[in-house]
């Protein structure tokens, strides 16, 4: 469903029109639920990347700090190239991991190109080592995002269709709560509410079964049976 249906379906529902719930109120509801909803996605994931990401960014020579994009909930792969053309999967660290010092001469003798590390302070990410070189795209971060706010009349929730009407719901569920002394509100608030946790459950089912072709492999426990029989 686009933003202008979802306006519509959350109007019909609440019983109401444009000049008692505006399009600036409701595309605020809609969009304050999308992110209740986005939460309920990223909590039910399972190995399906619904608002999944990936952002690259120049290395500057010397620049050891680099951002990370402001719509990110979390990390899961970074890669450099100091050169341009070799690429690295880059470690996650604390540095409360290590012992020895962090000034540039200890990393630079710690740390190598072949083996990076990074470390994530407050939006930042920490290289280590840092590069020598200006390196066009050279850091590639995938990353989990928010989901994006529907601004434009045509634009339409990142998840499945089915599931759509709920940011209706929500964005009705906040006028009828307004409005709750009105003829009906008390009874439509009721079933709205009810509609919404069908929905919210049905979507988690969902999602945490989306990635149903992912082939997992298990292995068993060693077991040493001979252990304490000498």
């Amino acid at each position: 469903m686009t933003l202008a249906e979802l306006r519509t379906f959350a109007r019909r529902f609440a019983n109401t029109n444009s000049t008692k719930y505006s399009d600036a109120n409701l595309d605020a509801s809609i969009n304050a639920f999308l992110d209740e909803v986005g939460s309920d996605i990223l909590t039910a994931m399972d190995g399906w990347d619904m608002f999944g990401e990936r952002s690259t960014t120049d290395l500057i020579s010397g620049q050891q700090e680099y951002a990370v994009p402001e719509d990110a909930v979390w990390v899961k792969r970074l890669e450099i190239t100091y050169d341009g053309s070799t690429w690295f999967p880059v470690t996650w660290f604390d540095i409360n991991e290590r012992a020895d010092a962090m000034d540039d001469t200890t990393v630079l003798q710690d740390f190598t190109k072949q083996k990076p590390y990074a470390d994530l302070l407050e939006n930042s990410i920490f290289l280590y080592p840092k590069p020598d070189a200006n390196v066009t795209a050279g850091l590639k971060l995938w990353y989990i995002k928010l989901p994006t706010p529907l601004i434009e009349t045509t634009d339409s929730p990142g998840f499945v269709r089915i599931f759509h009407k709920m940011l209706a719901y929500g964005a009705a569920k906040d006028f009828l709560e307004q409005y709750i002394n009105e003829p009906g509100n008390v009874e439509r608030l009721r079933q709205c509410e009810k509609n919404i946790a069908i929905l919210i459950s049905k979507m988690k089912n969902i999602y945490n079964k989306h990635n149903q072709d992912r082939a997992y492999i298990v292995e068993g426990a060693f077991v040493d049976y001979e252990y304490g029989n000498d």
